[in-house]
């Protein structure tokens, strides 16, 4: 299920403050590329705008691919950043995964393209203690984690990225 109200505040992005903007959206995630149609299937259900998705593959025992220098989702994250010199992005993650350091990692590398970091909560302590802790000492751009996409919609409004 999508954190409530998600696909609403994807959709305000992605209109930007002109409300036609039509700002891209990628999606990043650690699931195969196998899941792909069901995750297209969901952020369609969902009424999420659309964009490419950006899965790992699977190794498999006989594959010699080197492996990436950096975990998957950094990895892409970079890639877009670079091919998309002009563009300043707003980051939405889980803060049960490694987004957080991921993203911190991505903003102290180009602080001037990363307007904000939107970090879902998670109902698990010891990880929500470590990704506040990142937050807290985080000064490059605001780190802000939501219980409610809501929260996220209002941070946007206060600083002019969405109407």
């Amino acid at each position: 299920m999508p954190l409530k109200g998600a696909a609403s505040l994807y959709q305000l992005l992605h209109r930007g403050m002109g409300g036609n903007d039509h700002n891209p959206m990628f999606y990043l995630s650690n699931s195969p590329w196998n899941l792909y149609k069901y995750l297209e299937k969901f952020l369609d259900f969902h009424g999420f705008p659309k964009g490419p998705i950006l899965l790992r593959d699977f190794p498999t025992p006989w594959d010699r691919t080197p492996k990436l220098k950096r975990p998957h989702k950094a990895h892409e994250l970079l890639n877009i950043l670079k091919h998309y010199p002009d563009l300043k992005f707003i980051l939405i993650g889980d803060s049960g995964e490694h987004d957080a350091d991921y993203y911190k990692e991505v903003a102290q590398q180009f602080p001037n393209r990363i307007l904000a970091i939107y970090l879902r909560s998670v109902k698990h302590s010891k990880k929500m203690a470590r990704v506040k802790a990142i937050a807290n000492s985080f000064t490059i751009c605001p780190m802000i984690l939501v219980e409610e996409s809501n929260e996220a919609v209002k941070h946007a409004r206060q600083h002019g990225w969405i109407v």
